[in-house]
């Protein structure tokens, strides 16, 4: 039943997006029968819609995708234009960069949010368990937001027209066409999840949340029983579990359920939200009839899969290698993309996209039965929820991006450095890359994460796909240097830099801290071993793909976070140590780094070019908190903004119930004297006071000033 009630909130949700959009774009409705002119389009969605969102925040989707328009693998799930890229040709707009593509991109005429895997209610899953994108619906529309204000704030600040020219104009927020592909993911995870009389009755308090506009194209889900994918794995089914032209039923009557209540809705949204134009498009049935005449419109079977091998219980996804009977088969495109409906199994192909596109554009799908060219008669920080204020107060005087009150330990390493404050990679709003990038995420780990974002605040972006962003943009950089394209490579970093910039890594607390949720003392210490090797085998990837200067960060004392302190009462004997911190949780921590220094001596002398530094930080941060008071700081486990206690905790710039009244989670009045910020990281003068003690390298191995890190030590 826990699992049904979860389920419900994706149609509310939708709705309450809509509501918050309409609040946030200001408009008046003025009626009129000519063309809207649509300055630009903003698209949320799944993988149906996704131009290169879950490419650029993951892995990049490989060949044959994109075969044939693109020529080349374009961030889409087919292989070549979606419904979303022949709107926008038909708009005459350019098509959508998505808005996770930091690279050389431009949002003048709109952004795409949508991501492959996503869904619109919350998914405890990962991506790496079902494919599940981290980017829900919500997500995507609290980017928009961010993507507003910031654009807002940037365009204004612009010098010149060519740094405006990749910003929307801020007027024409209100004109744009606000575009929705999405709830497949919702109804297949329900599928796996839940019978479908349960599935059934979870739809109706499913909800859409706060984000706004005023000319919304919402599509419905489409008969996702008549995927190839669905059919796959069936064999000689019950009489009627198939409809006569082989769609699994009880799969597509949930489509038409959610279809019937999301147009229900839609309706009463109409009269909610006044000045707002609401276009519902029946996918469904422009789908459907595409798949009952296939071969009236030229396709073959529409069952037929054009890219990867299924057959007999072999399964060879489109654009994978896999070794069957010692010979390695790889999932290749079919001779003719064009007379097939689906390209993969799940997504459809270009000429399928092409069709539907064609059959929506004019309305005839539509309620009201209007042209998408008229449909407007009326009015984590980058990937998830930016850090709120009083976060950033202490030096940059509003939220940065950072969880502390000012500058973190790699702001001080750039300013001793010379170098301008890192760009986050995954922040693809006018970010510079000339000197490096940050490809660090708050709450990211070593080890591949098999919890969400959602339950206790693990980053879907482990080391392994941050070095996995490097390489994206290392090797885009590449290709804009090779193609000339000097507008975009100004903020790149130069190619033949890459080999003498300075690669550093702080990682492996959040790993510890999952251990400590999950595990025992035993089982703890015997994980270490794997997060050590996969820790190394990022540093090995980096090697190989240009990195030869490593600046590595042991990770600190865990135990004597406040975070971890507030909570004991009465401890046994020995439970905490003489200054007061969590003995086990620190015993982990240091076996962690003895290993990881272990793995360091062996990597210097397996990779012959590198220079790699070994940075203790436990040291550092724990003669801090044992004798903070002699270095002009006040209780080192007092915590400066928040509230934290047993049975309580009111996190930073958060509010929340203690003892029975509402409390906001402020700030102390003198942050520069505590060393915690808020429980778990620590302010921007205890960040200041370690950065000064590690720079000239007397905390590291070799002891080597980072200034003179790239220097070999033999």
């Amino acid at each position: 039943m826990q699992g049904a009630m979860n389920y419900t909130r994706a149609l509310h949700l939708l709705t309450v997006v809509l509501v918050s959009l309409a609040s946030i774009i200001r408009g008046k409705w003025v009626p009129t029968s000519s063309p809207c002119d649509f300055p630009a389009i903003y698209n949320f969605g799944d993988s149906n819609s996704d131009t290169g969102g879950i490419s650029a925040a993951f892995w990049p989707i490989s060949p044959p995708y994109g075969v044939s328009f693109f020529q080349k693998p374009a961030g889409r799930n087919s292989d070549g234009r979606l419904i979303i890229d022949f709107i926008a040709e038909h708009l005459g707009l350019p098509y959508l960069n998505s808005y996770l593509d930091s690279i050389g991109t431009s949002f003048r005429h709109g952004a795409n949010f949508a991501t492959g895997g996503s869904t619109i209610r919350r998914q405890n899953e990962t991506i790496f368990e079902n494919g599940i994108s981290p980017f829900s619906l919500d997500i995507q529309t609290l980017q928009f937001d961010q993507f507003k204000l910031r654009t807002n704030e940037l365009y204004h600040q612009a010098l010149n027209s060519f740094e405006k020219s990749k910003l929307p104009r801020p007027r024409e927020f209100s004109k744009a066409l606000y575009t929705f592909d999405i709830g497949q993911n919702d109804i297949v995870t329900g599928f796996r999840k839940l019978p479908t009389p349960q599935l059934r009755a979870a739809i109706p308090d499913i909800r859409l949340y706060h984000q706004g506009a005023r000319a919304f194209w919402i599509h419905n889900t489409g008969p996702i029983g008549c995927l190839p994918a669905a059919t796959f794995y069936i064999r000689n089914s019950n009489p009627g579990f198939l409809n006569k032209y082989g769609c699994i039923k009880s799969h597509n009557s949930i489509a038409v359920e959610l279809n019937r209540q999301l147009k229900a809705r839609m309706h009463t949204l109409r009269a909610e939200l006044p000045r707002a134009a609401i276009t519902y498009v029946d996918i469904y049935s422009a789908q459907y009839h595409l798949i009952r005449n296939a071969q009236i419109y030229g396709f073959s079977d529409p069952l037929k899969i054009c890219c990867g091998l299924h057959e007999n219980n072999v399964h060879v996804w489109c654009g994978q290698r896999t070794i069957i009977n010692g010979s390695e088969i790889f999932g290749a495109a079919c001779g003719a993309p064009a007379t097939c409906i689906s390209w993969d199994g799940v997504h459809y192909s270009q000429a399928a996209n092409q069709w539907v596109a064609n059959h929506i554009l004019n309305g005839s799908f539509s309620d009201p039965p209007m042209p998408i060219a008229r449909a407007y008669t009326g009015g984590i920080a980058a990937a998830f929820y930016p850090p709120a204020s009083p976060c950033g107060e202490t030096y940059f005087h509003r939220p940065a991006g950072r969880a502390s009150d000012g500058r973190l330990i790699i702001d001080f390493l750039a300013e001793h450095l010379g170098l301008p404050y890192l760009s986050p990679y995954l922040d693809s709003i006018e970010s510079n890359y000339r000197h490096g990038a940050n490809f660090a995420t708050g709450g990211a780990t070593v080890m591949r994460p098999n919890e969400s974002w959602f339950e206790n605040g693990v980053s879907p972006f482990s080391l392994e796909i941050q070095v996995e962003h490097y390489t994206q943009l290392k090797d885009r950089t590449d290709y804009f240097y090779k193609a000339k394209k000097h507008s975009v490579t100004k903020r790149l970093p130069r190619p033949e830099d890459i080999s003498t910039a300075l690669f550093t890594i702080d990682i492996g607390q959040n790993d510890i801290a999952a251990g400590i949720r999950k595990l025992s003392f035993d089982d703890q210490k015997k994980a270490v071993p794997q997060i050590v090797s996969q820790y190394t085998a990022q540093i090995q990837v980096l090697y190989q793909r240009g990195g030869r200067t490593f600046w590595i960060h042991n990770t600190g004392p865990i135990g004597c976070l406040p975070v971890a302190t507030v909570k004991v009462k009465d401890p046994v004997p020995g439970y905490l140590d003489e200054h007061g911190c969590v003995k086990s949780q620190n015993d982990v921590a240091v076996e962690f780094n003895k290993q990881l220094k272990d793995e360091i001596v062996k990597l210097r002398s397996e990779l012959s070019e590198a220079a790699i530094i070994y940075v203790d930080m436990y040291s550092v941060k724990y003669e801090l908190i044992t004798n903070g008071k002699n270095q002009g700081f006040e209780n080192p486990f007092g915590i400066c903004c928040g509230y934290h206690g047993i049975g309580y905790d009111v996190w930073c710039g958060n509010k929340g119930n203690v003892n029975g009244s509402e409390v906001f989670g402020g700030s102390c009045e003198n942050p520069s004297g505590v060393v915690s910020w808020d429980g778990v990281h620590y302010s921007e003068a205890a960040n200041r006071w370690i950065a000064n003690r590690i720079v000239d390298g007397s905390s590291s191995d070799p002891p080597i000033a980072i200034s003179r890190a790239c220097h070999k030590q033999i």
